[in-house]
């Protein structure tokens, strides 16, 4: 007979929110339990051997944003946890143009003057302007998003304090608001006149979207990389390749958990969430039995949560309907290679690891092309011509490949999770081989220094990680599904119309990336409600 167990809160999901919404949980003394569908832990930030021998990130393969305060709480430096920064950028032109940036403003500027010396005289003040805009997004990342109907009296605090921070900051919040609303094509068009400048800064506006560099509300992810970018006092760290890959993150956040306390348990699929008279009451094991419990996280994202674990009729149709309409499917395929030898970019210097290896490369293009492309995927075509990222995290840690030997992950943009013809199952390797043909006119030899390779469509990101349509970020980061809008308007301070469920992933504030600052934040509103489930911490 299947059993029951009694918690006081259960996790559905170990991804990285997961993990921190189930340490605090726990370490507010809460019974709680931490329920992960796979053998590891990690949801999209986990690594895993795709050859013998070789070991790449399935999903995230930098960390960037992760929040200063679990840092400290979960003490991740002292279990291990070491980041090397990241290189400078190169950007790759199919005419020969090379352009290299960086955190060193000095260098970017002299190349960009090699390019345009208005641009280069731009670009302190492009800069110095979206670091002061960053200042008003980072303490938002730590907040809940208030719901600005004040449909519960809670919101009132929170929307104070948005309402004096706009007044304080107006003008900021002028600029803020114009960067939110418009297009990056346009934003960048008003400040430089180089193709490449504007291709090598507004390339991240197509990143896991649908929208091209042209549509209006891609410029603020600007904003959202600046945000990202290291400071003192910020509460974020600088971009960087975690030594053994983004596995040793969280396993490192379940150690933290379990020490708090929470049980961390792996090949425990959740089949549904249960909901009894209006509440959330637990969840229903896929191998038989129930684990009872009155809160009820899931950091499985918003469609997986609402469409797919919440049983019919437990929710109200118009949030139904407004979750359905949430977009969340992905635009990229993965690809890890096993190489037998350091990759070089023609033109540049091949004696020993050069500082744009330890960084990022885009092979990149205009953003008229970027446009053009991200057209073609909205018609579900995979972009002939795409603009491709790719790094080398074997050239911070050689122990992810056998020693001589690499590890190059590859992002393939504009390649979308609904063909309009075909089947992903069908397509996958032809894609991957043009993505590897283009990359070799860009990496001579490249083609033939692959030993193995690990393709991941948007379809095999859906059914290896559990992520709906294979986005990343738990959908759009776009203006529309961001702040009190995400997941869906009215409900974005992670409580559910069904009280006592939670949501605690990507899919809410602040949005994507390995911040943490959803689960955080999440279980912080879990605590200021537990006492009216009549819950006494241990």
């Amino acid at each position: 007979m299947p059993r029951t167990e009694d918690f006081d809160a259960v996790i559905v999901g170990g991804g990285h929110n997961g993990l921190v919404a189930g340490f605090y949980l726990a370490r507010a003394g809460l019974r709680t339990v931490v329920l992960e569908r796979r053998e590891i832990v990690g949801g999209c930030c986990v690594t895993e051997e795709f050859a013998p021998g070789y070991r790449a990130s399935s999903g995230a393969y930098v960390l960037s944003m992760l929040r200063d305060a679990i840092w400290k709480d979960m003490r991740l430096v002292e279990r291990g946890v070491v980041v090397n920064p990241a290189g400078p950028s190169l950007n790759l032109f199919a005419d020969g143009t090379r352009l290299e940036l960086s955190d060193d403003l000095a260098a970017s500027r002299a190349a960009v003057a090699a390019l345009s010396a208005a641009d280069a005289a731009a670009l302190p003040k492009f800069e110095a302007d979206l670091a002061e805009l960053a200042q008003l997004v980072v303490p938002l990342m730590d907040s809940t998003a208030p719901d600005l109907q004040l449909r519960r009296l809670g919101d009132l605090p929170g929307l104070l304090k948005l309402g004096g921070l706009a007044a304080r900051r107006r003008k900021l919040v002028d600029e803020a608001l114009f960067l939110f609303s418009t297009s990056v094509s346009q934003y960048l068009g008003e400040r430089f006149e180089s193709e490449y400048v504007k291709a090598a800064i507004g390339w991240h506006a197509i990143n896991d979207s649908t929208g091209g560099p042209s549509t209006p509300g891609t410029a603020f992810v600007l904003l959202h990389d600046h945000a990202a970018e290291g400071t003192e006092d910020g509460g974020v760290r600088a971009w960087g390749f975690v030594r053994g890959g983004m596995s040793v993150v969280t396993e490192s956040m379940a150690a933290a958990a379990r020490e708090a306390g929470a049980e961390v348990r792996t090949g425990a699929e959740v089949e549904s969430i249960l909901v009894e008279g209006g509440r959330a009451a637990g969840v229903a094991l896929a191998g038989g039995g129930e684990v009872r419990a009155p809160l009820v996280l899931s950091n499985a994202d918003p469609k997986r949560t609402f469409l797919g674990l919440v049983p019919d009729g437990a929710l109200p149709a118009e949030f139904t309907a407004a979750v359905r309409e949430y977009r969340c499917e992905g635009t990229s395929i993965k690809i890890n290679l096993a190489v037998d030898r350091l990759p070089v970019a023609s033109g540049m210097p091949s004696d020993g690891v050069q500082p744009y290896q330890r960084g990022i490369m885009e092979v990149n293009q205009p953003l008229a092309e970027m446009d053009r492309a991200q057209a073609e995927a909205r018609a579900g075509l995979p972009g002939r011509d795409p603009h491709i990222e790719l790094c080398i995290p074997t050239v911070h840690d050689p122990s992810l490949a056998p020693a001589g030997n690499h590890i190059v992950t590859i992002d393939v943009n504009s390649q979308p999770y609904s063909l309009a013809d075909g089947s992903w199952d069908d397509l996958r390797e032809e894609a991957a081989d043009a993505a590897i043909e283009k990359l070799e006119g860009y990496f001579p030899g490249l083609r033939d220094s692959i030993l193995h390779r690990q393709v991941l469509t948007p379809l095999d990101l859906e059914r290896q990680l559990g992520i709906t349509g294979g986005h990343a970020l738990h959908g759009e980061m776009s203006f529309d599904q961001l702040f009190t809008l995400r997941p869906v308007r009215g409900w974005a301070d992670y409580r559910t119309p069904v009280d006592g469920l939670y949501l605690c992933g990507a899919g809410t504030h602040p949005g994507g990336g390995v911040t943490g600052a959803n689960g955080r934040n999440a279980a912080r509103e879990t605590l200021r409600d537990q006492k009216k489930f009549s819950i006494r911490r241990r």
